[in-house]
Order: structure tokens, then C-alpha cells, then sequence
């Protein structure tokens, strides 16, 4: 197999899925060109959550029996389907549709993506280079998104379709770019469960005797969702503001990088702060990021927000990670982690649409305070978690 031919390929790929000109803008085209606001979005990327639930595992057994770059090419067609819906709609039914379709894209891409990379290097007994060459990926993933967020949003006040018309092209770039991948020797994996299963075994495991699990997988379901909701706040926060659309990439951009920054050096508070102590330093930090910016909203709340989106996810992620494995054994370990990605999803989908439902009648300012009383409300129970099951601290340093 030509590894370093499949390797440029990757890379390709990786461009080409990655630059989403069209995130930085995504509020605005809604609101000009399909006509609908943030709620309407909102009630989207909440059945764009449930499909990736549904789908994420099934779609992963499509590509282990089936060849992964055709897995993959797949995706990328459902992608440009899903887009070419969003290029098309003037009516929230079809954005609906579009996203739904884009998340069984993104189903059938999650995964195959990083299978191919390993198995590539698998065949050529190098796959002691993965772990090194995976984190160049995503690496490529964040400032990919970022460029393209700057260019997405230089584009948008041209011609509000120009971002969708670009990202499609670059999208067809990754398709050629995989359909020319040598297809690597195939390495079966055990197979998976569907995710709902995964989550009804480890609550299961949880309640009886592992609180330590349970207790982290509930606080990075609260934590990431609400994360998440301030990453897409961002752009009403801007047009509460009047900040003109050509400034939204960069601004995201900014974000994201701060985001990239703070995982990369969350390592330098290890053995300084327990871990109990700095998720709860990272949860009163993104309570009083949310009401900071809901108050007299201006400059500081971009700012604000910029930390309470990427930046608190860079900094919660790596050490979530870090307790469910110090605290899970190898035979189990898949699954929790797996488990704690889809309750992100699954909290999600209510909590967006509440907040959406907040955001139509009372405005953007609202959803933020919304969002900090459910932190403060998920953080109490957490808390009372905590004291009713075990004394003294739940989590290891």
C-alpha cells in the first residue's frame, strides 16, 4: 500500500471536511435566507443531536463490514446533501431536513475517518506513529475550521449563499480525495452496542458501588451541553450587538484558537488542583461566564462568551477524560467513554429546545441566564450527589 500517497490523501480529506465556511455565518443565513431565528436552529441541532445518537454506532458497524472509504464517501454525499438542502431552503421544514441529513454524514464519517488513518499505518507497521500523527489531524481540524471561519465570513456579505457554495466545493474535494485512498488491510474490532444500551449498562454500573463514574459522565452531559448552546449563542449575541457579519469568522476564530490553547496547557495545572476542585472552579467559571455576558451586553461579553464555549470545553475535556479512565478498567473503558459522549447529545436535545423556546420570547440575554440557572440547578443535585453517596470527595486528585 503507497502509505505516504494515503497519508497526503488524509490530510486532503481533513481540509476538505473541516472548512466549514459556512459556521461563522450560520445564524444570520437563517435568519436571511430561510427566514426563521434562533429557536427554529435550535429545534434543528437538536434533531441533528438525535441523529448522531441513533446512528453513531450503526453507522460504525456499516464501516467494519463494508469498505471504509466507501463508508466515508458516503458520508461526504450526505453531507453535500444535507448542505445543498440548507443552499436550497426557504422554509424551516427543509432546514430541519438538511441538518438531519448532515448528521447522518457526520455518523457515517465519525470514526471511519480515524479507523483509516490507523489501519493505513497498521499495514506498514507503523502504528506506533498514530497517537503523534492523529493529534497533527486534529490540530488541522481547528485551524482549518478557523480559517475558514474568517474566510466564511468575508464571503457572506457578497452573496448570503457564497459560504454553502464554497464549503460544497471543498466538500467535493474530500470526496475525490477519498475515493482515491487506497483501501488498508482490514483489521476487525470487537463489536459495539447500540449507544442507548451502552448508557442503561453503565447507569447500571454506576448505581451500584462506581458513583465516581456516574458522577462525572451526569457532570459532562450538564457541563458540554450548555457548552455547546453558548458556542451557537454567539452569533445573536453578535447581532444584538450590530456587529457586522464580516467580523463573526474572525471572532470565531479567535474562539476557537483560545479553545485549542487552553486544552493544550490544561497539563500545567495537573498535581497543583484536584480534579474535584477544578471542575468545580471550571463550573462557577462558566455560571458567572453566562450572567457576566447576559448583563449590559457589549464587548466584554464576546469575550465572555469566547471563554464559556471553546475555551471551558478545552478545559473540562482533558480532565473528564482523565477521571474516567483512572477510575474505569480496561474491560469497560470503551463503553463509559462512549456512554459519557452520547449523554452530551441526548441532554442536549431538551435543553436546546427550551432554550430556543427562551430565546424566541424573551431573546438572547435570556437563554444565558437560562443557561446559568441550569448550571447552578445541575451543579446543586451534583453537589447533593455527592454528599448522599460518599463523604469527603467523590473524584480522585
Amino acid at each position: 500500500m503507497r502509505i505516504q500517497r494515503n497519508l497526503r490523501l488524509i490530510d486532503i480529506y481533513t481540509i476538505g471536511m473541516n472548512a466549514i465556511f459556512v459556521l461563522p455565518v450560520l445564524l444570520p443565513y437563517y435568519r436571511d435566507q430561510i427566514g426563521i431565528g434562533f429557536r427554529e436552529f435550535m429545534i434543528g441541532e437538536a434533531c441533528f443531536a438525535a441523529v448522531i445518537v441513533l446512528l453513531d454506532v450503526p453507522t460504525g458497524w456499516i464501516s467494519d463490514i463494508w469498505q471504509r472509504k466507501h463508508a466515508q464517501s458516503l458520508g461526504i454525499l450526505f453531507l453535500i446533501i444535507g448542505y445543498s438542502c440548507l443552499l436550497a431552503a426557504h422554509s424551516f421544514a427543509m432546514a430541519v431536513i438538511g441538518q438531519s441529513v448532515i448528521g447522518i454524514g457526520i455518523s457515517l464519517c465519525n470514526g471511519t475517518n480515524t479507523a483509516i488513518l490507523y489501519d493505513s499505518l497498521l499495514s506498514v507497521g507503523r502504528q506506533g506513529e498514530y497517537r503523534r500523527r492523529e493529534g497533527r489531524r486534529q490540530a488541522m481540524c481547528l485551524y482549518t475550521v478557523a480559517a475558514a471561519s474568517i474566510i466564511g465570513s468575508m464571503l457572506y456579505p457578497l452573496y448570503h449563499q457564497l459560504p454553502l457554495i464554497v464549503e460544497l466545493l471543498a466538500l467535493i474535494g474530500a470526496l475525490i480525495a477519498t475515493c482515491a485512498l487506497d483501501e488498508p488491510e482490514r483489521h476487525k474490532r470487537n463489536s459495539e452496542r447500540h449507544p442507548l444500551l451502552d448508557i442503561l449498562t453503565t447507569i447500571k454500573y454506576a448505581v451500584h458501588g462506581h458513583i465516581e463514574v456516574g458522577f462525572v459522565i451526569l457532570s459532562a452531559a450538564a457541563l458540554f451541553s450548555s457548552t455547546k448552546i453558548v458556542m451557537w449563542a454567539q452569533q445573536p449575541y453578535y447581532m444584538l450587538l450590530k456587529v457586522p457579519e464580516a467580523w463573526y469568522g474572525t471572532l470565531m476564530a479567535v474562539g476557537l484558537i483560545l479553545g485549542g490553547l487552553s486544552s493544550h496547557f490544561s497539563h500545567l495545572i495537573d498535581g497543583r488542583i484536584s480534579a474535584p476542585k477544578t471542575l468545580a472552579g471550571i463550573w462557577i467559571m462558566a455560571v458567572l461566564i453566562c450572567l457576566g455576558a447576559s448583563v449590559s451586553p457589549g464587548w466584554h461579553g464576546i469575550v465572555l462568551l469566547m471563554m464559556g464555549g471553546s475555551c471551558i470545553f478545552g478545559m473540562a475535556s482533558p480532565r473528564i477524560n482523565e477521571v474516567i479512565n483512572k477510575n474505569v478498567d480496561s474491560a469497560r473503558r470503551a463503553t463509559v467513554l462512549s456512554t459519557q459522549s452520547a449523554m452530551v447529545s441526548l441532554l442536549f436535545i431538551p435543553l436546546s429546545t427550551v432554550m430556543g423556546a427562551v430565546s424566541k420570547h424573551w431573546g438572547i440575554q435570556a437563554v444565558l441566564i437560562g443557561l446559568a440557572l441550569w448550571l447552578c440547578v445541575a451543579g446543586g443535585c451534583l453537589s447533593l450527589l455527592v454528599v448522599s453517596r460518599r463523604k469527603g470527595a467523590i473524584l480522585p486528585a
